[in-house]
């Protein structure tokens, strides 16, 4: 059976995991070792994150990532037993890990300064596509896909400029 990587973010019911996160961590351990999966990395992402809508009456929710490695045919079966799983986890998201990139992002999960340098990256991201100082004329962002300063994408029908049809 061929072996893969993955990582699967789990966003938990904060108050459970302010009460006692290392028995949520058990349980999240305990639901992927039942599937044989071995676990390389498991750490908080974020436990205080306010979430942009309500996910079963929870404003706020707690980010945990964990990397481990299984049995790619096992994986549905994880899945469907994540989606059961007790109203600890409101959701969960899973990517398969390339082969290549794997050295590249264990490294990065295992060193804390580096992870924190990534989401500190990723929060400096969001503040420059917010900042209204990006804005251009028309209100459009200055870097946008959109077309620039021709006032955005193209709309109506097709311009036809070839010779005029026969009646």
């Amino acid at each position: 059976m061929p072996i893969a990587n993955y990582e699967t973010l789990f966003l938990l019911d904060p108050t459970k995991v302010s009460s006692d996160a290392e028995a949520v961590k058990a349980q999240l351990h305990h639901i992927l070792e039942r599937h044989a999966a071995k676990i390389e990395v498991s750490r908080p992402w974020d436990y205080n994150h306010k979430l942009a809508y309500p996910i079963e009456k929870q404003k706020k929710g707690a980010f945990h990532i964990v990397y481990y490695s299984m049995e790619s045919t096992k994986q549905a079966e994880l899945d469907g037993d994540l989606r059961l799983a007790p109203e600890t986890i409101l959701r969960h998201m899973t990517l398969k890990i390339e082969p290549k990139w794997y050295d590249v992002i264990m490294g990065v999960a295992k060193d804390e300064a580096g992870n924190a340098f990534a989401v500190r990256g990723m929060q400096d991201e969001a503040t420059v596509t917010t900042d209204p100082t990006a804005i251009g004329e028309g209100g459009e962002f200055a870097g946008n896909d959109f077309g620039g300063d021709r006032g955005g994408p193209r709309r109506g029908g097709r311009r036809f400029d070839g010779p005029e049809k026969p009646e």
